[in-house]
Order: C-alpha cells, then structure tokens, then sequence
C-alpha cells in the first residue's frame, strides 16, 4: 500500500482556493509566468517564514491566549464560588442536623411526660393523641378556612 506522502507528494502546499475557483489575475486558468501562487502562511524552499507571517501568527497566538485567559478566569471564579457554596451549605446541613437531634430529644421527652401524666390522670393514651388530632384538626381548619 502507498504511503500518504507518495500518494499525495511530499511537498504539499494550501493553495489560495480563490484563485483556484476564479482563475489568476491574468484572466486565465493558469498562474502567471507558470509558476503556483502559494499563500503567505506558506514556508519559501528553507522552511522559513517571512517576518509579517510570523508576527501576524504571534498576534492571533497572543489574542487567543488572552481569550483562554479570560476563560479560565471565569471558570476559577465559578469554582471558587462553587466552593463557597459548598462549604455554606455544609455548615448549614450540620447545624439543621443539630437542630433536628435538639428537637427528637424535646419531642421524645414531652412523649414520655404526656404518657406519665395520662397514667397518673388514667385516661389512655389513645385518647390523649384523639385529643390532640382533634386540636390539630382545629387549627388546620381555621388555618385553611
């Protein structure tokens, strides 16, 4: 099998598609003097590059790099903010946490207290929750209605 740099020659070079679609400036459809007109981006046969090439490449380089720059800016900001949330949110979690062990350790306590004193009353504790549904149900009704 060939190899891509037989098969396509070594020496490839972009042509200016333009002239290629339209024809050269001499109103034909080949190069003047007979010769390929090669874009300046083009290396000359040392492989050099003119000096305007190269500065023009360095300033797309260099507006690019501000670009990315200017990106990875933004992105360290949202990450930093990211991060802020995080730990707002961590310190948020563990104090509801706390919160919500204070109040199972309240409700157990008025648990046991309202069951103490419904066996000195002897009344049972079913009838204790209906009381308390039956309130609850009160309050729900006039905070609907």
């Amino acid at each position: 099998m060939a190899s891509s740099s037989n098969r396509y020659g070594s020496h490839l070079h972009q042509r200016d598609a333009r002239a290629h679609l339209f024809g050269y400036p001499n109103g034909g459809g080949a190069p003047p003097g007979g010769t390929a007109q090669y874009r300046p981006a083009t290396p000359n046969s040392r492989g050099q590059y003119s000096a305007s090439v190269m500065e023009e490449l360095e300033s797309q380089n260099d507006a690019q790099v501000e670009g990315l720059s200017a990106k990875v800016k933004m992105l360290k900001e949202i990450t930093e903010a990211i991060g802020d949330e995080v730990r707002s949110s961590s310190t948020l979690m563990a104090s509801m946490n706390d919160s919500f062990d204070n109040t199972r350790i309240r409700l157990r306590g008025t648990m046991n207290s309202m069951l103490r004193m419904a066996k000195r009353a002897g009344v049972g504790w079913k009838a204790w929750v209906l009381f308390l549904m039956a309130v609850v149900g009160v309050f729900w009704y006039v905070w609907l209605f």
